[in-house]
């Protein structure tokens, strides 16, 4: 693919890396989360596209986002709710001030979701079964991922490398500027997350998996990026309340799957 130029939502010019293209959102068919194209910017890198500048829209649920990026090399096949999700969406949470992503597994298609904390909470750098019971974080599934930002901040950014990284950056593509009011809280971030690969979660690309549930007699819910961004929220606001050294707040949304039947959950 060619390589252009593109205007950065700061006012001045940026190049794209070799092997990319810039084109504009509206020429994007497939881009069915993103309500509105005014001010925003896509770049393309073989199968991945990343579009910035605009908000995404999750089953009703609006995000400001960062980037969003659609990844077709993770991409369930088969039809199914999925159909016009994004592979990766990262933002920053407006009432906890945390980064936020939910991201696609690379190899099964369901979602994950994270947030990242820094140096300065509490719990940095804490593995995820070593979180206190008594701190009331509860996430669907439990909390089955903690580690550092991966590989750390990426001054030479890739999109197709970006797509499939837990850890957000701005640098590189797109200069931050005044008119955008984000910034990085800690490029070193320690991440806690989940995955929608439990029993009573339907998993794309696992046959296994179903069959599994359907031996224990358990019905199987697909967990949209609606879901999955709710249940970052919670994530976030409770890691937001034990930092500030307050009680947990009440979870947001539907309840969660009794724990009874996965023996993996860990709250």
């Amino acid at each position: 693919m060619s390589t252009s130029r593109m205007k950065s939502r700061s006012g001045g010019a940026a190049r794209a890396k070799p092997g990319t293209a810039v084109v504009p959102v509206a020429a994007v068919d497939s881009l069915a989360r993103i309500p509105s194209a005014a001010g925003g910017e896509v770049v393309r890198d073989d199968e991945v596209i990343m579009v910035t500048g605009v908000d995404y829209l999750a089953h009703g649920v609006r995000l400001e986002a960062a980037e969003i990026f659609f990844d077709a090399g993770v991409r369930p096949k088969a039809d199914g709710p999925w159909l016009g999700e994004a592979d990766k969406v990262a933002w920053r949470d407006a009432a906890t001030g945390y980064e936020c992503i939910i991201l696609r597994d690379t190899r099964r298609g369901l979602l994950c979701g994270y947030v990242g904390v820094p140096s300065s909470h509490p719990l940095y750098r804490f593995e995820d079964d070593a979180i206190p019971a008594d701190l009331g974080v509860e996430v669907h599934g439990g909390v089955t991922y903690a580690r550092m930002c991966q590989d750390g901040p990426s001054p030479e950014r890739r999109v197709r490398y970006e797509a499939r990284r837990i850890c957000h950056v701005l640098v590189g593509y797109h200069p931050i500027g005044e008119a955008t009011g984000y910034r990085v809280e800690d490029s070193h971030a320690w991440w806690f997350g989940f995955a929608c690969d439990h029993v009573a979660d339907m998993v794309p690309g696992d046959p296994g998996h179903a069959r599994r549930g359907a031996a224990l007699g358990v019905a199987q819910v697909y967990r949209d990026d609606a879901y999955v961004v709710g249940e970052v929220r919670n994530l976030a606001a409770q890691l937001r309340a034990i930092a500030d050294g307050e009680l947990a707040p009440a979870r947001v949304g539907p309840p969660l799957p009794p724990a009874s039947l996965d023996p993996r959950r860990r709250s």
